[in-house]
């Protein structure tokens, strides 16, 4: 191997978090799963005391974390864990997820054995569902079906930054969620980036971690507002028709009423998308690049 093979290193576990408690809750948990790989936590906020005592924890029990002093996003976050380990294989988790031994070691020895870019089944934890949430809807909270074929999503997804690097790749800051907003996509596109230049990748649908979502984006007003910004994501990556075809295919196994109401929601997002680039192709180069707003 080369001195700078990925396969010579350590796996490194990179938490891109935002909130304090999810880091806490998950840090002892998600630390024993680990088998020699080396545990990360970025923060994506400013600096506090609350910070600097959950910082002192994750040290504490076995792993590393900095504070990022700001909130930029995650995928200024993401793209902060690339820059620093260029040369390493790197499984992505959030915050709220719950890491699972198995899980992790199939990852590794996958990308090990030459897989780009890996990725295990999300599972939801034991709760109730509400009757306007099913598993149509599942992908709005980050969670695959019990059964059936998965993809690679941002909440559990390994890469190899050697070849990303080596492709110039990196997740786009315009399709990351930050602040109020819910856009989401920064992840399928990178993968789907990996894929074009040429990534294998290896689905690992027989393992998989827990997503334990806050239960509050179970209620139907969440979950409107977040197929409404899943519009938003389709129309910002230039996939409206097909993006809102994937997303009809998934509502509608819920019943044509779940199916409309979800859809109306998604299509209103994808227009106004449309509408916001329609309006920005439109705005004169000179007035968004004055002198004085430089």
């Amino acid at each position: 191997m080369r001195d700078d093979d990925p396969r010579d290193r350590p796996m490194v576990v990179a938490i891109c978090a935002f909130r304090c408690e999810n880091v806490l809750k998950h840090v002892s948990h998600n630390l024993a799963q680990l088998s020699g790989d080396e545990y990360f936590v970025l923060l994506d906020r400013p600096a506090s005391p609350e910070a600097e005592k959950v910082a002192a924890e994750v040290r504490a029990a076995g792993g590393t974390m900095r504070i990022i002093g700001a909130t930029r996003g995650l995928s200024a976050s993401r793209n902060e864990v690339l820059a620093e380990w260029p040369e390493h294989h790197v499984m992505f988790a959030d915050d709220d997820v719950r890491l699972d031994k198995a899980a992790v070691t199939a990852v590794r020895e996958s990308l090990r054995a030459g897989a780009h870019m890996a990725g295990v089944r999300l599972r939801r934890p034991p709760c109730r569902l509400p009757w306007y949430f099913t598993p149509g809807q599942f992908h709005l909270v980050g969670w695959h079906r019990d059964e059936g074929e998965i993809k690679i999503w941002g909440a559990c997804m390994a890469v190899d930054t050697a070849f990303a690097h080596a492709h110039g790749l990196r997740f786009d800051l315009k399709l990351s969620r930050t602040g109020k907003s819910l856009q989401s996509g920064e992840d399928t596109t990178f993968i789907k980036l990996m894929r074009r230049a040429g990534g294998r990748e290896a689905l690992l649908p027989e393992h998989s971690v827990v997503h334990d979502v806050d239960r509050g984006r179970l209620r139907l007003r969440y979950l409107l507002r977040r197929a409404y910004w899943q519009g938003r994501t389709e129309a910002g990556r230039n996939e409206t028709v097909p993006g809102l075809r994937k997303e009809w295919n998934r509502h509608r196994t819920a019943g044509w009423p779940l199916a409309c109401l979800y859809g109306a929601a998604t299509a209103a997002g994808a227009v106004h998308g449309l509408l916001l680039r329609l309006r920005r192709s439109r705005t004169p180069i000179s007035s968004q690049h004055r002198p004085d707003q430089m």
